[in-house]
């Protein structure tokens, strides 16, 4: 449940960001990517950027340009709440998360993530 309150308050900074970030919409500027964030048991949601805007959706989360796949739901919410890009990094040597697809698009995701932070507008 925590982890679906997370993608749900993501999609909402990511949509909000889109449109009121001007460093924000610069870097998404002439991208137009599918990202998938879910649990090994298929829990999650895409985030869908097109256009200078974001969407997102809780339908087929088996095609994405790239998917995050966490292990479980809960460490997926402690991984992302803490706001430590390290535990990201933990996270997946221990193979508690995995990406799937393309991994430049993976890392361009994790970068557009850390722009919404307040150091970062």
């Amino acid at each position: 449940m925590k982890f679906k309150l997370l993608l749900f308050i993501l999609g909402q900074k990511l949509k909000k960001a889109a449109k009121k970030n001007d460093s924000f919409r610069k870097f998404i500027k002439g991208k137009n990517i599918r990202i998938v964030m879910k649990t090994a048991t298929g829990q999650g949601k895409a985030f869908i950027i097109q256009d200078c805007s974001v969407s997102t959706s809780s339908k087929d989360l088996s095609s994405a340009d790239a998917a995050l796949i966490w292990c479980d739901g809960n460490t997926a919410f402690s991984v992302l709440s803490s706001g430590d890009d390290e535990a990201i990094i933990a996270a997946l040597t221990e193979k508690k998360l995995q990406s799937e697809g393309n991994y430049k698009d993976f890392m361009w995701f994790l970068t557009a993530l850390s722009k919404l932070s307040p150091q970062q507008n």
